[in-house]
């Protein structure tokens, strides 16, 4: 029984939704009974510079991502240039063809260092410095280039479904690319339609739109993509696996663990596990304080009762803390102040 271990990368520059484009490949992967590593990598929240996330699955238990990397989807040239030779043998680049011409100097992102060692290595191989010559080194090594225009794909789409707004929401690139890599690899589009109905449950018309740019997207890609040697169809799901996100993970564990208080700097990725730990909160409150909230008591009204049942305000805590020689004066008055 042979064995799959693929790895998927998505690139872009950062805002362009290379996270979201790669938990729905994720997602879509792990429904069809996948297991799953990801590495995500990005400057922060730093707009306009490189990230790109790469998605490892297999039908056996991994853990750990892998440096070869067996289908790369770019929509910008810095992805390529930054990657084309993490591409193993017989995989492939899916790309937005209107990048080939573009060189290393028109790509202001691109370090010096990183640049003069592309340049060394280019020259070695008798290409120019543009996106063209990269791939045609990538093409040598056995690697299977699929070029598509994602802008024409929006102009397609949007002529399809008489809706000329289409044509300019580059912000679904991130669709276009999970779907034509699917449609690549000949998985089943159901499970791309329900992750996408999962993923935006709370917003039923974006849902609607992405869900057309992907069965347009993953239909083009089965019908004009051809001759790649990597198939996934789906595998048996594992009992009791869920698929979370390293913030998610630390967060459900510090959940289990009786984490009652968390402060943090806001910064990824201390910001994401933080929102999920209060999204997930849990307030008690005993029946007769719930009962006047719902009757609309006043604020003192509130208080009382809350205090009855036990309730103590920073104040009467603080107060506690001066006395057992925990707390100095000064903080305590200081914390008083700025609350």
């Amino acid at each position: 029984m042979s064995t799959t271990d693929f790895t998927r990368l998505i690139g872009g520059p950062q805002g362009s939704g290379v996270e979201s484009g790669a938990n729905i490949f994720s997602k879509v992967c792990a429904e069809m009974g996948y297991q799953i590593f990801g590495k995500r990598e990005f400057y922060s929240y730093i707009k306009v510079e490189h990230s790109y996330f790469t998605v490892r699955i297999s039908d056996e238990n991994i853990h750990s991502n892998v440096n070869a990397v067996n289908l790369m989807v770019s929509f910008d040239a810095e992805t390529i240039f930054r990657h084309f030779d993490e591409i193993a043998p017989n995989g492939g680049i899916i790309y937005d063809s209107e990048l080939e011409n573009i060189d290393t100097d028109r790509v202001r992102t691109l370090d010096t260092p990183f640049k003069e060692r592309l340049h060394k290595f280019l020259e070695s191989k008798n290409k120019p410095f543009t996106i063209a010559g990269v791939l045609e080194t990538a093409k040598e090594n056995g690697v299977k280039l699929f070029p598509v225009s994602f802008k024409s794909l929006l102009t397609e789409l949007s002529e399809e479904l008489d809706n000329p707004r289409m044509r300019g929401l580059v912000r679904m690139y991130n669709v276009l690319g999970v779907s034509l890599s699917l449609g690549l690899i000949n998985m089943p589009s159901t499970s791309l339609v329900d992750s996408i109905d999962d993923i935006f449950s709370k917003k039923p018309k974006i849902a609607e739109i992405n869900k057309q740019a992907a069965n347009f997207s993953y239909n083009y890609a089965s019908n004009n993509f051809e001759n790649f040697n990597h198939t996934l169809t789906g595998t048996q799901k594992q009992p009791d696996t869920i698929l979370v996100q390293g913030h998610f993970g630390t967060s459900l564990g510090k959940m289990v663990s009786g984490c009652r208080f968390q402060s943090y700097y806001p910064i990824t990725p201390a910001s994401d596990e933080s929102v999920y730990l209060e999204s997930n909160e849990i307030l008690e409150i005993e029946s007769e304080l719930k009962a006047g909230i719902l009757s609309n008591l006043q604020q003192n009204e509130l208080n009382a009762i809350a205090k009855k049942n036990g309730f103590r305000t920073m104040q009467d805590m603080g107060q506690d803390m001066l006395l057992s020689g925990d707390l100095s004066f000064a903080e305590y008055e200081r914390v008083l102040q700025s609350s």
